[in-house]
């Protein structure tokens, strides 16, 4: 029989996933705005508890982590067989990530003095050396270096390797990290925005995506990997509280180093469980419109909502004590970042989206079944849920 072409099988939109990327960037909003940027003995008890609550608003960045470990593997491994697999990656990657990446660092070039040491370090993905040539960092692309240093490999791994193989991989990943934290912690060390010293994250996302692929594959229970995941929770909640004992919590580098692993456990089983249960009613509340909003904005929102806040620290610096002003000022800074993330999306990034179809390929495989049988596959459109 002939061969005929179909479209290749997508990662179908699990919307909770918007929902749980709408939570990230609010936590890590709320950990710059009423944390780090607060002197708490200098306030009441009020914005003290604001200050302790989102003490860990961090745990943002490790979800994110996560979440692209998971779609861009589910994304890969549904591409593994096309011709155009290196180039409709990358590409998707840059007008994703470049436009609003490149339109920060010129904001910064042109607005931070001392900047361009950082910018130069930003521009080239390698910001999270910054400690390393002893620059300081002037925003959140680190984070972004981690990634794309990840991804890098990872794409030639999830080409040249089965499911199977690839998931023996994300399980070595994932060891051989926790061993360099635990190596580096013995000698007082604890710098987690290295790579190597973070990206279990990215692993554990991309694990979760090879047992999600299984479990599509093989038609198994959405609850077969449970157990599994309830595991890695009891896990990671020993281990957080390891991290806080006064014996472990007073030597910095080994509380970090638990702390650490217990937040890659806790993000990748939560993240699990809620992929398991997508539709669920108890996960109707990550279905909402305001955390799906903040998830659809989550890339710009986390990138520029530090520089809002700095502008506005510049423009009316914030006074100890004053608790109308420190309401205030969180209330304006969340909707000034909210109406630049819209003409972000409109003016920069909807745009660069639509240059897709000028440079991605046809998204068609061969195969030879009969047409039945392609009747019964669920088609879902490759562009129903962003990357990352």
């Amino acid at each position: 029989m002939a061969p005929t072409q179909t479209r290749l099988r997508s990662l179908p939109h699990l919307r909770e996933l918007d929902g749980v990327r709408g939570i990230a960037a609010l936590l890590v909003f709320f950990h710059h705005i009423c944390s780090a940027s607060i002197q708490p003995e200098h306030w009441g008890p009020g914005v003290r508890w604001l200050q302790s609550f989102f003490l860990g608003g961090t745990v943002g960045v490790d979800i994110f982590f996560v979440l692209s470990g998971f779609l861009i593997t589910s994304l890969l491994i549904g591409d593994c067989e096309s011709p155009s697999y290196y180039r409709d990656f990358y590409w998707k990657r840059a007008l994703r990530i470049l436009p609003v990446y490149f339109a920060c660092l010129l904001g910064i070039l042109l607005f931070i003095p001392g900047s361009r040491g950082y910018v130069l370090l930003a521009a080239l993905f390698i910001a999270n050396f910054a400690n390393v040539f002893h620059i300081e960092p002037a925003g959140p692309f680190w984070s972004l270096a981690v990634e794309e240093q990840f991804y890098l490999i990872w794409p030639t791994l999830v080409r040249r390797r089965s499911v199977h193989q690839l998931r023996n991989w994300a399980i070595g990943i994932i060891g051989t990290v926790i061993l360099l934290r635990v190596i580096a912690a013995g000698f007082g060390h604890h710098n987690y925005h290295i790579t190597p010293m973070l990206c279990d994250e990215l692993a554990a996302g991309a694990l979760l995506a090879c047992g999600f692929e299984r479990r599509q594959r093989e038609n198994l229970k959405s609850s077969a990997h449970d157990p599994l995941f309830i595991a890695a929770l009891v896990i990671g909640l020993l281990l957080f509280f390891l991290s806080n004992l006064p014996p472990i919590s007073q030597q910095l580098a080994i509380a970090a180093t638990i702390y650490q692993t217990a937040t890659m456990l806790l993000c990748a089983a939560a993240i699990g469980l809620i992929i398991s249960h997508t539709e669920s009613k108890l996960l109707g509340f990550l279905r909402s419109r305001v955390l799906t909003f903040f998830g659809l904005i989550s890339y710009a929102f986390y990138m520029v909502h530090t520089y809002v806040m700095q502008v506005y620290d510049r423009m009316r610096p914030l006074t100890a004590g004053d608790t109308p002003a420190y309401a205030t000022r969180l209330v304006i800074v969340l909707a000034i970042t909210i109406v630049v993330c819209l003409l972000s999306r409109y003016l920069i990034e909807l745009p660069a989206q639509s240059l897709r179809k000028r440079v991605l390929k046809p998204r068609l495989v061969e195969t030879s079944e009969p047409a039945a049988a392609r009747q019964n596959h669920t088609l879902i459109p490759r562009e129903s849920q962003p990357a990352d």
